[in-house]
């Protein structure tokens, strides 16, 4: 199977563009509204996490659908749809009157912007473009995220800082639609290299071939890495949706909160191309193994009151173990399960990994109870044991062929 070079990798900027566009809008500037949010409708921090877990929540369910649909359909017009689906729901929150307005919206239109235009797509794209090299090509398109968490957070800060919320909703929904509605369907005008051919390929390995649901979710090559990575999510949605108001009690403005998520999102580039590259020559296990080392790490310094000095180190080391994240996942079950039902295995994927997104709202929850998040994150480093455990018996990858 061939692909023009060139072209596989302007897919991959395509990909840095609408993971930017939409995590950095839809995940990373979240955690900015909610102080807006809280003086707007009088609500508790539970209750304000809920629309950040229910779209994170719904976004999951539904990707084992929209992964079938990408092996199936065209890729392009999903995309698209889902870009209009995104922007059309931020224009609709902006004129919300009460919060459950905005609970609808982040549990209708937003996931399907989410799961269309996000990491799903991203990585399936990549996936089906490139046979070699997926490793480091997945940890520059994973890269988009972390971009868009840099650079939005500081747009949506500035411009909370200039105009209302409901006004920087709407820029935004403009902005979503007038960039990615138009490049995806030039860029995307070309499909895929037909990974069908790897069928006739004699004697192919088990990993290139059709997988049915039930051969997927019968084998431990699934759910070991599910069971290793889901407490990584968990973290990310915990402290993410919560650095607003976190920041805030410790004395600090919006714009340090701002500043924080951008350092993170600095540091999650950092460890996507550094795992994502690692991927292919390293031991899988082993690569998470560091990342869960780095979590515990900022973890331990976001306990009691830290000061500016130990925020950013924390937000340093949470990006970059969370940013090893999407390119492990994408590299582990490209490498175990092979392309040509890879948009079904990661929409499986995506189904469990996002139940992570109950991280926002238990840590919510629980300082409404407590008064404080340090029991979230003592709560967070126990959970990191059993993770670590458990991936000791992860498959290996099987051997390769190289597909020309």
């Amino acid at each position: 199977m061939t692909s023009p070079t060139p072209y596989r990798w302007i897919i991959v900027g395509l990909t840095l563009v609408n993971q930017g566009i939409s995590i950095g809008i839809l995940v990373y500037s979240f955690a900015l509204f909610v102080v807006p949010w809280l003086e707007t409708f009088g609500i508790s921090r539970g209750e304000i996490m809920v629309a950040i877990f229910l779209m994170q929540l719904l976004g999951g369910l539904i990707s084992p659908l929209m992964g079938r649909f990408m092996d199936l359909y065209s890729m392009r017009w999903l995309i698209v749809g889902g870009a209009i689906a995104m922007s059309t729901g931020l224009f609709l929150s902006s004129w919300a009157s009460d919060y459950w307005q905005i609970i609808a919206l982040h549990g209708l239109l937003l996931p399907l912007g989410m799961a269309l235009c996000g990491t799903l797509s991203s990585q399936t794209l990549v996936g089906k473009w490139f046979t070699q090299g997926r490793g480091l090509a997945i940890g520059v398109s994973a890269a988009g995220t972390s971009i868009g968490g840099f650079v939005f957070p500081l747009i949506t800060a500035e411009l909370l800082g200039q105009v209302d919320w409901r006004t920087t909703l709407q820029i935004l929904a403009a902005f979503t639609i007038a960039v990615m509605v138009p490049l995806n369907l030039w860029v995307l005008r070309i499909p895929p290299p037909d990974v069908e051919l790897l069928l006739d390929a004699p004697e192919p390995l088990p990993h290139e071939r059709p997988w049915t649901a039930s051969d997927i979710l019968t084998t431990r090559m699934f759910w070991i890495p599910i069971a290793g990575l889901l407490p990584m999510n968990i973290s990310f949605a915990a402290i993410q949706f919560n650095l607003g108001a976190y920041v805030a009690d410790l004395g600090f403005s919006q714009t340090t909160a701002a500043q924080l998520i951008s350092i993170g999102a600095l540091s999650m580039i950092v460890g996507k191309f550094t795992f994502g590259g690692l991927c292919d020559h390293v031991d899988h296990r082993f690569l998470f193994w560091i990342m869960a080392l780095s979590l515990t790490g900022a973890l331990l310094l976001y306990q009691g009151s830290p000061g500016y000095s130990a925020l950013v180190a924390a937000a340093v080391l949470h990006g970059i173990s969370t940013g090893g994240v999407m390119p492990m996942i994408g590299n582990v079950y490209a490498a175990r399960f092979g392309t040509l039902s890879f948009g079904k295995v990661l929409g499986f994927v995506n189904m469990f990994t996002m139940m992570g997104s109950f991280g926002s709202l238990a840590s919510g929850w629980l300082f409404d109870l407590t008064g404080s998040y340090d029991v979230v994150f003592w709560l967070l480093l126990l959970i990191q044991i059993p993770s670590v455990t458990i991936m000791f018996w992860l498959p290996p990858v099987p051997a390769k062929r190289i597909v020309a």
